[in-house]
């Protein structure tokens, strides 16, 4: 597991510096991305190479959703050798886990099964951040632990259960649910399988985090806008009524309040509408 996460810090490092070479986030940066990575070695025979995981690590250059990163994240993690199908699932901002994205039938049932039950390994893994590795689904303890779960698991033919967090720092933000039709998977298919997850993780982190700043900015630029009609209004009110800018800004607090409006539109009002709005300007 040290090589893997030497490898992740590696190929984030590689796509970052791609960005900088083309721009941010520029076709021509996603091109010289995915050349740059195909020349670098795919991992092992038959798993996702390289340029898989810088598709899932960089979601916020190719504007995608978190829907849609895990969709990809469960049809590539399908294709992990011993694999019969894959699910994800998100924690949500309260706590609670919520099914996002399947490669197929059997791993949305499987994995919507665990959210409404309010069992299986996913949630356990969603509490305690650890991966859990080929649980049996058939094992007495197993039984006893997620009971209508193992039942359905083995019902629709799945033998074992691996279940790897999606973590970022300190952060946990979902699961992947690798469900097994034929035994074990062999630890160097886990530890893959948790790359997937790794980068899952960091496109989904990256995400937020780019979903938070538009907002913080669209909040800011609101506020300046709201600010700057206010001025505005002030100065207009005072030269109107023939009084002070703090007299203005007061009258128009004051008419805001009393009408429940927000004093913005009340401003608003004042700049764009001084004949019919508040406080109007005498007719010629």
């Amino acid at each position: 597991m040290r090589r893997s996460g030497d490898f992740k810090v590696y190929f984030v490092r590689a796509g970052a510096e791609s960005r900088c070479l083309a721009g941010y986030p520029s076709r021509a940066a996603l091109i010289q991305l995915d050349h740059m990575a195909t020349e670098m070695t795919p991992l092992s025979g038959g798993h996702p190479t390289v340029p898989v995981l810088l598709n899932l690590a960089d979601a916020p250059v190719r504007e995608e959703n978190r829907e849609a990163v895990l969709q990809r994240l469960a049809d590539t993690a399908a294709r992990l050798p011993g694999v019969e199908s894959a699910g994800c699932v998100l924690t949500a901002a309260d706590g609670a886990v919520v099914q996002s994205a399947a490669s197929d039938d059997l791993g949305r049932r499987l994995t919507s099964i665990q959210v409404e039950l309010g069992e299986g390994p996913a949630l356990d893994t969603c509490r305690i951040a650890k991966p859990l590795a080929n649980v049996p689904m058939g094992h007495p303890h197993t039984r006893t632990r997620w009971p209508r779960f193992a039942a359905q698991a083995v019902t629709a033919g799945v033998t074992a259960v691996t279940v790897l967090p999606l973590r970022y720092a300190d952060r946990i933000l979902g699961a992947l649910n690798l469900y097994h039709g034929r035994g074990a998977q062999p630890p160097v298919d886990v530890a893959t399988g948790q790359l997937l997850a790794d980068a899952a993780a960091i496109g989904l982190a990256h995400r937020a985090m780019l979903d938070d700043l538009r907002s913080r900015e669209k909040e800011l630029r609101t506020a300046l806008d709201s600010r700057v009609i206010i001025e505005q209004a002030k100065g207009l009110l005072a030269e109107r009524l023939n009084c002070t800018v703090d007299d203005a800004f007061d009258l128009l607090r004051h008419h805001a309040r009393s009408r429940q409006i927000k004093l913005a539109d009340v401003a608003r009002a004042v700049v764009h509408d001084p004949t019919d709005g508040p406080f109007p300007a005498p007719r010629p």
